[in-house]
């Protein structure tokens, strides 16, 4: 009888055995198929270990989602896996996915496009439009903390044009202080570069030529100009001229369309290009390189006024005088009346 109950236990425990291993090599260890495919997987932040179970079970890399997401559990898996691009091989299993998984996976990157002629709060907004994570209030916040700007190298109290517009490629998790970070670097690289007029190097902090050159980027709308309006701008200042520039009274209220009204073109603020001399305290949004490089080497020119025609096609006529200047105005004054006379005729 004993003899018997051995065998028996003899047996159970080889078909345990048996089915253990069965079950291993079934769920585990490489399936036979997939002909050695790359299987790519993103794998995004916030993912769940059982969602990138099941999908690898979908798309044929291990067999069972179930049993891959209990051997990660097994193995503390779990809170070590990335967000990020895996490639896998079909049909490997689960052990050798498991591995892939806790392999530093290549970086999801995104592309954003900032513009040129933003201030902060719309450098923030077209930010956090692009990266749905980012706070835009946030992004505010972090230009104008003292503590972090000083950790850029930055000696300012706000990164007010200093937020370089270019095209930039980063890291899917990247937050609000990794952009800002990324746009002052390249506002550097972007400066170190710059070919100056020697005379304005002098005369010129970068903060000056960067408060110029922000006017300049909200004025120039052709680019072949910028050098020109640089040019009038610097031979303002060197006679103590006032700028006279609108869209440093637009930057106080944040009014960047629709007419100016007097109350607003005679507001004290030192911004006021209209009412004092000299440049204001600070950029009024954050210039290109163009802008940059036509502010600190500008055109030599006697010019000393310019007025955009308003013809559709972004050019200013310049003047030497007030009285040139004067008849410039009331001549593109009267264009413009007689252009929008004739749309109103052609609409009738």
């Amino acid at each position: 009888m004993i003899k018997k109950l051995v065998t028996i236990s003899l047996l159970l425990l080889l078909a345990v055995i048996g089915i253990a291993v069965w079950s291993f090599n079934h769920y585990f260890m490489p399936m036979g198929r997939g002909g050695g495919d790359e299987v790519l997987v993103v794998i995004e932040r916030g993912t769940s270990a059982l969602v990138v179970a099941d999908t690898l079970e979908a798309l044929g890399v291990v067999r069972s989602g179930k049993m891959f997401y209990y051997w990660l559990r097994y193995n503390d898996y779990i809170e070590r896996m990335q967000a990020g691009r895996f490639t896998f091989i079909g049909g490997e299993g689960a052990i050798n996915a498991a591995e892939r998984l806790m392999q530093r996976p290549e970086v999801i990157e995104r592309t954003i496009f900032v513009k040129e002629g933003l201030t902060i709060e719309q450098t923030a907004a077209v930010v956090a439009a692009q990266i749905e994570e980012i706070d835009s209030a946030g992004f505010v916040d972090l230009c104008l903390d003292s503590t972090f700007i000083a950790s850029l190298g930055v000696d300012v109290k706000s990164l007010e044009g200093y937020l370089f517009p270019d095209t930039y490629r980063l890291p899917e998790n990247a937050n609000a202080a990794d952009v800002v970070r990324r746009m002052v670097a390249r506002f550097n690289q972007v400066m170190a570069g710059i070919d100056w007029n020697p005379a304005i190097r002098e005369r010129y902090t970068d903060h000056q030529i960067i408060t110029l050159a922000a006017i300049v980027e909200k004025e120039a709308t052709l680019a072949s100009e910028r050098g020109k309006i640089a040019g009038v701008f610097h031979n303002r200042l060197r006679e103590g001229w006032p700028l006279g520039a609108d869209p440093t009274v637009r930057y106080i209220f944040r009014k960047f369309d629709g007419p100016l009204y007097v109350s607003e073109l005679n507001n004290p603020s030192p911004y006021n290009t209209r009412r004092f001399a000299g440049l204001p305290p600070g950029p009024i949004a954050s210039p290109g390189r163009g802008a940059i490089q036509a502010s600190a080497k500008p055109d030599v020119t006697d010019a000393m006024f310019f007025v955009a025609l308003w013809d559709g096609t972004g050019r200013h006529y310049f003047s030497r005088t007030n009285a040139e200047h004067d008849r410039m105005k009331f001549r593109v004054r009267r264009e413009n009346e007689e252009r929008i006379r004739k749309q109103k005729q052609k609409g009738n």
